[in-house]
């Protein structure tokens, strides 16, 4: 009989070999003493390895499922960006570019399109198989503003991109991840609302035609993209904005004065 009381019955034995799943060992873990503790943490984590590559893939438990392996696919995918606008030589007038020529920005600006992809997938399979984890809501957001880091700071680096807006940008990022760090200390959750969302699309929208640069589709590309940035400052501001209000209204209800 297992601490707890509770008899084993090979009728309800899990499809996997082990005779409890994890969360049954977690809840009995916080039933003994401590030393038991630690020998149900452990067999939890033999449970969890002995689970198959497709229960990893769709299981909430495992950190390595699909859409925090795609997740990190992305973040692999922030030094590609970087090699191809480190090489990205001067451009040709607009007069004389075509829409497919080759260059090493484009190449980063295809490399961009494959990660807000990925970073769209990730959250719908997130959300479509139930499976979001603690890990995947703090990586996933981490991953955005290392790709807008360092997306936005070679961009300045090529004269592309507006200092000042760059400097308004990654401040916002900075400070909402500081107030997000603050809320989750407080055991405050805020939703991410719409207007973060559409901001995240337009900053990778912006960046890739930044680095695209000449001819697409018979418009300057390097001035779209520079517009649809200005607009992503108007939502990064608005969503920050937001969201200190909501932290702020959260607060207030869990601690009245």
């Amino acid at each position: 009989m297992p601490p707890g009381g509770t008899p084993y019955d090979p009728k309800k034995e899990p499809e996997t070999e082990n005779a409890y799943h994890v969360d049954e060992f977690n809840q009995l873990a916080h039933q003994v003493n401590p030393k038991g503790f630690f020998l149900l943490k452990e067999l939890s984590c033999r449970v969890r390895s002995s689970m198959t590559w497709t229960e990893r893939l769709t299981s909430s438990r495992a950190i390595l499922n699909l859409p925090n392996l795609l997740t990190l696919f992305r973040l692999a995918l922030v030094p590609v960006m970087a090699v191809f606008l480190e090489y990205d030589a001067d451009q040709p007038p607009f007069e004389k570019d075509w829409m497919f020529r080759y260059s090493p920005g484009r190449m980063a600006a295809i490399v961009v399109a494959i990660a807000g992809i990925t970073d769209l997938l990730d959250g719908y399979i997130a959300r479509k198989w139930k499976i979001e984890s603690l890990f995947g809501k703090f990586l996933d957001p981490v991953v955005d503003k290392v790709f807008l880091l360092v997306g936005l700071v070679l961009l300045m680096k090529l004269g592309r991109v507006n200092p000042y807006l760059v400097i308004v940008l990654l401040s916002r990022e900075f400070l909402i991840t500081a107030l997000r760090a603050v809320a989750m200390g407080e055991g405050i959750v805020i939703a991410a609302g719409h207007s973060g969302k559409f901001k995240l699309i337009f900053q990778m929208v912006g960046l890739g035609f930044l680095m695209w640069y000449g001819n697409a589709f018979g418009f300057p590309a390097v001035k779209i993209g520079a517009a649809i940035l200005w607009g992503a400052l108007v939502l990064s501001l608005y969503s920050g904005f937001s969201y200190l209000r909501d932290f702020l209204a959260a607060k207030q209800v869990s601690n009245p004065s």
